[in-house]
C-alpha cells in the first residue's frame, strides 16, 4: 500500500469535539441529544464525526452511520435510515434484530431485503413510519446507548428529513445521540432543510457546530502527519494558498507534492485540482473510476462488474491501483467501493463528455434491469432506473420507471413518490406512446398523484391535480371516474376544514351517477358523504346515508367501504339513542375490518366504540376498549395519529373515576409522540381541564389556548363545548363571572342534542351555577340581578337525558337552580355564591345524620340536592359527587341541619382532597370553618384554621375567624342583613360583630373600616 494522503492525526477541532463528547455523555446518562455539524464541502464533518463515533465506541455506545446519497429526486428514499439499517443487519442475530425492529420490522421490509415480513400483517404506511423507527430507535438505545449519525443531510430526501424533525422533537429519557453533517454553502433560501436547520438551533437539546476551515498552525500540523515529517515553509504557504485552509483540499495538495506534481503550476480551479492525481493514473483504472462516479458515491462490486465489462483480473488490478492511490475505498462491509470524497466523485463524473456520462447512466440501468439483486439493496432498484433513464435522456424507459419507482415508494414515502409521479407527468407529453407503454393514462397518474399530495400534507396540490385531472377527463368522460375524483377532491376539501364545500362536492358527484344498477363509485361516495355528515355532528340524513353504504358497499364487494359505513351507521345510531343495536353494528364494522387487514378501520371502530362507551357512563368498558384500541396502535404505529384520539377515550375516564394521576401520565406519554392538529388538541384539552380543576387555573388558560388554536378549522362540538367547559371555570376562578358565562353560551349556540347532549350537558351545569353565583352576589349587593338562567333552563329542556351522565347533569342542574330560586323544598334561603356556614340558636344539631336515601333522617329537606348526590354516587364519578355532598352540606347549614351538614361536609372533603381537586377542597374547608362544623356526629367543632400570617397587615388587630369573615364582606359593602345571609348568622350577631371590630380597628364607622380594610389589606381581602 502506498502511503495515505489522509491524516493519521486528527488536528485542530477540539472544542466541537468536547461538545460532542459531551453530548454522548449525556445520552449514556439518558438525556437524548441532538448535534449539527455543518461547514462547506470537505472541511471536515465527517472527519470529526468519526472520531466522535470512536470515542463513543470506546466508552461503550452504538453507532451506526447513514449516508444520503446524491441522485437527484429520484433517488432512494430515507437512504441513511437504510445505510444505517444495513449495517445493524451485519451485526444481529437474527434474534436481536427481530427484537429491535419490533412493530417496525413490516414497514422497514421493503426498504431492507435481509428483513422478511410477517406473514398476514401487511407493511406500514408513511404516516406510521416515524413512529414505528422511533420505537425501534429507543428500543435500540435501551439495549445498549446509541449514537446515530446521518451524513450530508443537504441531500436527504424529504421523507428522511420529516423523520429527523420528528425523531429531534419525540426523543424522550433515552440514552440516544443523533448527529448530523451537511454541506451549509449548499443550503440556500429554497433548499428544504433551511426550516428546519431555523427550528433545530432554537431546540433546547439541540447543538449546531459550524466548523471553520484550518489556519496555518492547523494547516501545518496536517501536512506533516500526512508527509511524516515537518514540512518546509514554502510548502506550507503553497498548500494554505492553494487549499485556502479546506482539510480535503489539503490533503490532495499534500498528496501532489508528495507525489512530485508541480503543485505551483496547477490550475486554480477546484475541479483541476482533483483531477491531477486521476490523471496519474492508468487509462483502465480512469475508465473504471468514471464508471463509479456515474453510480453515486458507492457502488457493489458486483454491478461494477457488470457494468464494467472487463476480465476479472483487469478489474481487480484497475481496482487496486484506485484503492492505494487513496480515490476510492473499500466500503464498511467490504461489498463494494465509494470515492474518499464526494468532491472527487463530482470532479470525475463532471468531467466526462455529456454522450460519455449517458452510456455508463445506459449501462447501469440494463444491468440493474436484468439482475436487481447486483443492488446494494433491491428496494432501491426501481429509483436507480428511473434516475439512470432519465439521466441517459432515455425518456421512454424513464417513463415506467418513474412510475414503478412511485408505487415502490406509495407505502412509505408519499413525498417521493409525489416527485416520481410529477416528474413522469412532466415526461408524459414527450413519449408519444405513453398510455400504451405505461398500461394507465394520464389521467390515473394525476389522480395518484394527488392522493400521495394529500398523504404527503400538500393539500393545496392535492387540489391543484385533482383539478387537473377532472380538466383533463371531460364533461363527456366516465361518470363513474369523475365522481371518484370528485370524492378525492371532497376529502381534500375536508382536511382544509370547508365541510359545506365537502358535503356539496360529494351531492353533485353522486348526482352524476344513475341509480342503478349499483356500483364500486356509489360505495365510495355514500360511505365518503356519510362520514362527513358524522363528523359535522350527526345530520338527521347520517343514518339513512350510512345504511344505504353498508348495503350497496356490500352488493358490490367493496369490503373497506362495507366496514367504514358499519362503523358510520353504528356510530350514528348510538349517538342518537338506539346504543345496542349501534354498538353491536360497530363491532360488526371492526371485524370485518380486521379480516381484511384495515388498520385505520379497525383503529375508526375501537375509537368510536370506547367513545360512545364513554358516553354512556360505562367507563371502566371504555377504558377497557380504548386500551384495545391502543394495543393495535402500538403495533401499527398509529399513536401519533387514531392511537392519540383512543389516548384521549383512555383518559376522560380515568378522569370521570377520580384517576387524575394516572391521567396525566397517560397524557404526558401520548404528548410525547408529538401529535399535531386535532389530535394534540384532544389530548391538550383534557391536560387543561385537569389543571382547572386542580387549581392551576394559569396553566390551564394557557393549555386551553392552545387547544383552542389547534382546533380552530374544526366546528365539532368535542372538541369546542369541553375546551369552553375550561375556560368558563378559569374564569370563575378569576372571578370574572360575566366572561365565564359568556364562554358558556356561546359554546352552546350550536345543536345541543349532539350526541346525546354528552359535551352540552357539562356546559348547561356550569352556566347555571355561574349564574346562580351571579344572581347571589347581586342580591346580597341590592343590586340588579343580571340576566337570569332561563336562558339555560330552555336548552336544558332540549338537552337528551337518556344516558346516565346526562341525567346526573340534568339533576344537578335542577338543583343547581334552587340556589337561585328558593322555595320551600329548598330550605326557603338562597344560599351564597361562595361556601356558608351557620350560627344555629342553640348549637347542636337538629338531626341525627345524614343519609343521602330515600326515607333518610334528613326527610325531604333539600331533595334536589339529595337526588343529584345520588345520581353522582350511582356514576361513579367522585368529582362530581364530592361538588354535590359539599351543596347539599351548604343547603342544610341553611336549614340548621348540622349534623347532615358536616356528614356531607367530611365527605366531600375526603373525596376533594383524594382527587387533588384544590378550589373545591378550599370551598368545602371555608364552609367548615364559617358553619364551625364538626365533620363527626357529636364531636367537638372542628379546629379554627392557623392564624394570619407574620405578613398580615390585620393581625396588630387581633380579629378573630368570623371578625374576619365579617370584615371582607363589611369591606365589600354588605349591609348586616347581607353579611348575615352570606355567613348564616342573625343580623343581630353581625351587629355584635361589627361593633368589635370598629372598637379594634379604632375607627368610628363603617365606611372608615372598609377604607382601612382596602388600604391595609388589598390582596389579604
Amino acid at each position: 500500500m502506498r502511503a495515505t494522503v489522509v491524516s493519521p492525526v486528527f488536528v485542530g477541532r477540539q472544542e466541537e469535539l468536547a461538545v460532542l463528547s459531551a453530548a454522548a455523555a449525556a445520552a449514556r446518562a439518558g438525556t437524548p441529544g441532538f448535534v449539527l455539524v455543518g461547514g462547506e464541502a470537505g472541511v471536515g464533518k465527517t472527519r470529526l464525526a468519526e472520531e466522535a463515533a470512536s470515542a463513543a465506541e470506546e466508552a461503550g455506545m452504538r453507532v451506526l452511520t447513514g449516508h444520503c446519497v446524491e441522485l437527484g429526486p429520484e433517488g432512494l428514499p430515507l437512504a441513511p435510515l437504510v445505510d444505517a439499517l444495513r449495517a445493524l443487519t451485519r451485526s444481529a442475530s437474527p434474534e436481536e434484530l427481530n427484537r429491535w425492529l419490533g412493530p417496525a420490522r413490516d414497514p422497514l421490509s421493503p426498504l431492507l431485503s435481509v428483513v422478511e415480513p410477517v406473514a398476514g400483517q401487511g407493511t406500514g404506511q408513511a404516516a406510521q413510519l416515524p413512529e414505528l423507527v422511533l420505537g425501534m430507535i429507543e428500543r435500540l438505545g435501551a439495549a445498549r446507548p446509541l449514537m446515530l449519525v446521518l451524513e450530508d443531510l443537504h441531500w436527504a430526501d424529504h421523507s428522511t428529513l420529516g423523520l429527523l424533525a420528528y425523531l429531534t422533537r419525540a426523543l424522550r429519557d433515552v440514552p440516544v445521540l443523533l448527529v448530523a453533517t451537511y454541506r451549509s454553502d449548499e443550503i440556500d433560501r429554497r433548499h428544504p432543510l433551511r426550516p428546519l436547520l431555523s427550528g433545530w438551533v432554537r431546540m433546547r437539546q439541540a447543538r449546531h457546530l459550524e466548523l471553520p476551515r484550518f489556519g496555518r498552525v492547523e494547516v501545518e500540523v496536517q501536512v506533516a502527519a500526512i508527509l511524516g515529517r515537518p514540512p518546509g515553509t514554502d510548502t506550507v504557504d503553497l498548500v494554505l494558498d492553494r487549499s485556502e485552509g479546506n482539510a480535503f483540499l489539503i490533503e490532495e495538495m499534500v498528496g501532489i507534492v508528495r507525489d512530485g506534481g508541480d503543485a505551483a503550476g496547477l490550475s486554480p480551479s477546484l475541479r483541476d485540482l482533483l483531477l491531477v492525481r486521476v490523471e496519474a493514473r492508468s487509462d483502465t483504472a480512469r475508465r473504471l473510476l468514471r464508471a463509479v462516479s456515474v453510480a453515486g458515491r458507492r457502488v457493489p462490486e458486483r454491478l461494477l462488474a457488470a457494468v464494467a465489462g472487463m476480465e476479472p483480473s483487469a478489474l481487480f488490478e484497475a481496482l487496486r491501483e484506485l484503492v492505494e492511490n487513496h480515490l476510492l475505498l473499500v466500503d464498511e462491509g467490504g461489498q463494494g467501493y465509494e470515492f474518499r470524497h464526494a468532491l472527487a466523485r463530482d470532479a470525475v463524473y463532471h468531467d466526462m463528455l455529456p454522450g460519455e456520462r449517458a452510456g455508463w447512466h445506459v449501462a447501469y440501468a440494463r444491468a440493474l434491469s436484468a439482475d436487481t439483486g447486483l443492488a446494494a439493496e433491491p428496494s432501491g432498484v426501481p429509483a436507480a432506473l428511473a434516475h439512470h433513464w432519465l439521466a441517459a435522456l432515455d425518456l421512454p424507459a424513464a417513463l415506467p420507471a418513474l412510475l414503478a419507482a412511485a408505487e415502490a415508494s406509495a407505502g412509505y414515502a408519499p413525498a417521493e413518490q409525489l416527485t416520481h409521479l410529477e416528474r413522469a407527468l412532466e415526461v408524459w407529453p414527450r413519449v408519444p406512446d405513453a398510455a400504451e407503454l405505461t398500461g394507465t393514462d394520464v389521467i390515473e397518474v394525476l389522480a395518484t398523484a394527488a392522493e400521495a399530495a394529500l398523504r404527503a400534507g400538500s393539500v393545496d396540490r392535492s387540489l391543484a391535480l385533482l383539478k387537473q385531472a377532472l380538466a383533463d377527463l371531460g364533461e363527456d368522460g366516465s361518470a363513474s371516474r369523475r365522481a371518484l375524483l370528485m370524492e378525492r377532491r371532497a376529502r381534500a376539501l375536508r382536511d382544509l376544514g370547508q365541510p359545506e364545500e365537502d358535503i356539496a362536492l360529494l351531492r353533485s358527484a353522486l348526482a352524476l351517477l344513475p341509480s342503478e344498477p349499483s356500483e364500486y363509485a356509489h360505495a365510495v361516495l355514500l360511505t365518503s358523504l356519510a362520514r362527513a355528515h358524522l363528523a359535522e355532528g350527526m345530520s338527521e340524513h347520517v343514518a339513512e346515508i350510512a345504511a344505504r353504504a353498508v348495503a350497496v358497499a356490500a352488493a358490490v364487494g367493496a369490503h373497506v367501504e362495507h366496514a367504514e359505513s358499519l362503523v358510520t351507521l353504528g356510530s350514528a345510531q348510538a349517538a342518537l339513542g338506539d346504543t345496542e343495536p349501534g354498538m353491536r353494528m360497530i363491532d360488526e364494522g371492526r371485524r370485518l375490518a380486521e379480516r381484511i387487514g384495515a388498520v385505520e378501520t379497525t383503529m375508526r371502530a375501537w375509537n368510536n366504540h370506547s367513545d360512545l362507551l364513554e358516553m354512556l357512563g360505562l367507563h371502566q368498558e371504555a377504558m377497557d376498549s380504548a386500551t384495545q384500541g391502543l394495543k393495535l396502535a402500538r403495533r401499527t404505529g398509529h399513536t401519533r395519529h387514531s392511537g392519540t384520539y383512543l389516548a384521549g377515550n383512555l383518559v376522560e375516564p380515568m378522569m370521570r373515576l377520580g384517576r387524575w394521576g394516572e391521567a396525566e401520565q397517560a397524557i404526558a406519554q401520548a404528548l410525547r409522540g408529538e401529535p399535531e392538529g386535532l389530535f394534540a388538541a384532544t389530548l391538550l384539552d383534557q391536560s387543561a381541564q385537569l389543571a382547572v380543576l386542580s387549581g392551576r387555573r394559569e396553566e390551564a388558560t394557557r393549555i386551553a389556548g392552545r387547544a383552542v388554536r389547534l382546533a380552530s378549522g374544526s366546528r365539532d362540538p368535542q372538541f369546542h363545548q369541553p375546551l369552553a367547559f375550561t375556560l368558563a371555570e378559569a374564569h370563575r376562578l378569576a372571578g370574572d363571572l360575566d366572561e365565564a358565562l359568556d364562554t358558556v353560551m356561546d359554546a352552546l349556540a350550536a345543536d345541543n342534542s349532539l350526541w346525546l347532549g354528552r359535551y352540552s350537558w357539562p356546559l348547561v351545569w356550569l352556566g347555571t351555577r355561574i349564574a346562580a353565583d351571579r344572581a347571589l352576589l347581586a342580591h346580597a349587593r341590592r343590586a340588579p340581578v343580571p340576566s337570569p338562567a332561563d336562558p339555560l333552563a330552555s336548552i336544558a329542556a332540549t338537552v337528551p337525558t337518556v344516558t346516565t351522565p346526562a341525567r346526573g347533569y340534568a339533576l344537578l342542574t335542577k338543583a343547581e337552580r334552587t340556589r337561585i330560586v328558593p322555595g320551600p323544598a329548598s330550605g326557603g334561603t338562597p344560599t351564597s355564591p361562595g361556601p356558608g356556614g351557620v350560627d344555629g340558636p342553640d348549637g347542636t344539631p337538629s338531626s341525627p345524620g345524614y343519609v343521602d336515601a330515600p326515607g333518610s333522617p334528613l326527610g325531604g329537606l333539600c331533595p334536589e340536592w339529595q337526588a343529584a348526590v345520588a345520581a353522582w354516587r350511582g356514576a361513579g364519578e367522585p368529582y362530581l359527587l364530592a361538588y354535590c355532598l359539599f351543596r347539599l352540606a351548604e343547603a342544610l347549614c341553611a336549614v340548621g341541619e348540622r349534623r347532615g351538614a358536616g356528614d356531607a361536609a367530611e365527605e366531600a372533603a375526603r373525596l376533594a382532597g383524594d382527587l387533588g381537586a384544590a378550589p373545591l377542597s378550599a370551598d368545602i374547608g371555608a364552609l367548615v370553618r364559617r358553619a364551625r362544623l364538626a365533620f363527626t356526629p357529636g364531636a367537638a367543632p372542628a379546629e379554627p384554621p392557623a392564624g394570619p400570617s407574620a405578613a398580615d397587615p390585620l393581625e396588630r388587630f387581633a380579629l378573630t375567624d368570623r371578625e374576619r369573615e365579617v370584615i371582607v364582606l363589611l369591606a365589600d359593602g354588605r349591609s348586616n342583613s347581607q353579611i348575615a345571609t352570606s355567613l348564616f348568622i342573625s343580623p343581630k350577631t353581625v351587629s355584635v360583630h361589627v361593633s368589635n371590630i370598629l372598637a379594634k380597628l379604632g375607627v368610628t364607622g363603617r365606611v372608615e373600616a372598609a377604607a382601612m380594610v382596602h388600604r391595609l389589606s388589598g390582596p389579604h381581602l
